[in-house]
């Protein structure tokens, strides 16, 4: 068989034929075969087993009378499957001369989608295959068109994050569950620091740069069963259940110094982006409110904010036995990155590196030759080991720096 020809039957709607008579699969089989892709199975456990293992079976045509699993039983597993793709299938039931009314109304009260008789004609078997693929097909079309206004709906259009819609239902459900299984629950508050300056300063395209790029380092620290949404201009929103202090510290430390290493240029500068944090990692109790959480996150916040960039601030305790707004009095924990000292003299290379992503980049400019002559070497080294191809680059460098 030509791969073209696998390729078309792979296109083919996919049907699921379930009869312990051999002879009345084959004979669906041939009445359908050229338009659809079959699979037969000759009992209900086995049909079961094939569905669990098969997503692209659009329609199932299924006898009742098998031995294992019957025809009720096999409707019964699909109707009560967690799986959307294999509870909402259309089943269209076989029914023989001996089963009656009551038979009937028994498998639509199972959720039988629609009946065809033995013997049927060839005419009314594709009618009703082909009717019930549409069916399918559309109410798939629907449900995938539903699911992504929904998630227009809750996510922000810019970063792609939950929005402080999906936020305010997110963290209703979290402080509950958390209050149910007596667990520990973290909000944490991240904003750009400045932003609205540098929006002003370098225009949207850049703004928007900025925001994309912090908003990837956080979704990369954070994890899967954490929520984190866009609840500001410039402010971004962790849920960390489950998560303790120590968690959401190392936590933020991490997002820094990711960020510390964005680089994002306007006319050839790099500017530095500062962030805070403000941190509220609760032990929750029955008397925890979601509002109390918030306002203590947003609290700490406001003061990291008004350490001038690049603080946390968190509780110096557990809270667990504390009330929450007792807890804002307790003495807060602030983490800053160190004042970097004006430069005299040529600076060392870890000193450079600091200073090239801070507002003090300019200091460099007279020493930028003999920095790059420290780390000629280091690079000509891994230009060979690393084989990064920019041999002429490195004699641009090289003569560059004997001019100067």
């Amino acid at each position: 068989m030509s791969d073209d020809t696998e390729i078309e039957i792979e296109e083919l709607p996919h049907l699921l034929v379930v009869d312990d008579s051999r002879l009345m699969r084959r004979a669906i089989g041939k009445i359908l075969g050229k338009e659809y892709r079959i699979t037969e199975a000759e009992d209900g456990e086995e049909a079961w087993t094939i569905l669990q293992a098969t997503e692209s079976i659009r329609v199932i045509f299924s006898d009742l009378s098998m031995p294992k699993l019957d025809g009720f039983g096999l409707l019964e597993k699909i109707r009560n499957s967690d799986n959307p793709a294999i509870n909402e299938l259309p089943v269209i039931i076989i029914t023989g001369a001996d089963d009656d009314d009551e038979t009937k109304h028994k498998a639509l009260n199972n959720g039988a989608s629609d009946f065809i008789s033995k013997p049927f004609e060839s005419v009314q078997l594709r009618t009703r295959a082909k009717t019930h693929v549409r069916l399918e097909q559309t109410h798939k079309k629907l449900n995938e068109t539903a699911s992504e206004l929904e998630k227009q709906a809750t996510s922000d259009r810019l970063t792609g994050l939950s929005n402080k819609k999906h936020f305010d239902a997110r963290i209703v459900k979290d402080v509950s569950y958390a209050k149910r299984h007596r667990g520990e629950l973290t909000l944490m508050f991240l904003e750009i620091h400045d932003f609205n300056r540098l929006f002003l300063k370098h225009g949207k395209e850049i703004a928007d740069l900025i925001l994309t790029g912090v908003t990837g380092i956080c979704q990369s620290c954070t994890r899967n069963e954490d929520t984190l949404a866009r609840v500001g201009l410039a402010k971004l929103a962790f849920i960390l259940p489950s998560a303790n202090r120590i968690g959401a510290k190392r936590l933020s430390e991490r997002i820094y110094e990711r960020i510390n290493d964005l680089s994002i240029r306007s006319d050839k500068t790099v500017i530095p982006i500062t962030t805070n944090i403000g941190i509220a990692a609760i032990d929750i109790n029955n008397s925890t409110s979601v509002e109390d959480i918030i306002n203590l996150a947003d609290k700490h916040l406001q003061i990291a904010i008004s350490q001038t960039g690049n603080s946390i601030v968190i509780d110096d305790q557990d809270t667990s036995e504390a009330n929450v707004d007792e807890a804002t009095e307790i003495a807060k924990d602030v983490i800053r990155k160190p004042e970097i000292p004006a430069l005299s003299t040529l600076p060392d290379l870890e000193t450079a590196t600091q200073i090239a992503g801070s507002e003090n980049a300019e200091q460099l400019h007279p020493y930028l030759s003999a920095l790059l002559r420290k780390i000629l070497p280091l690079l000509k080294m891994c230009n060979v080991k690393l084989e990064l191809g920019i041999d002429d680059a490195i004699l641009i460098i090289e003569k560059k720096i004997k001019n100067t």
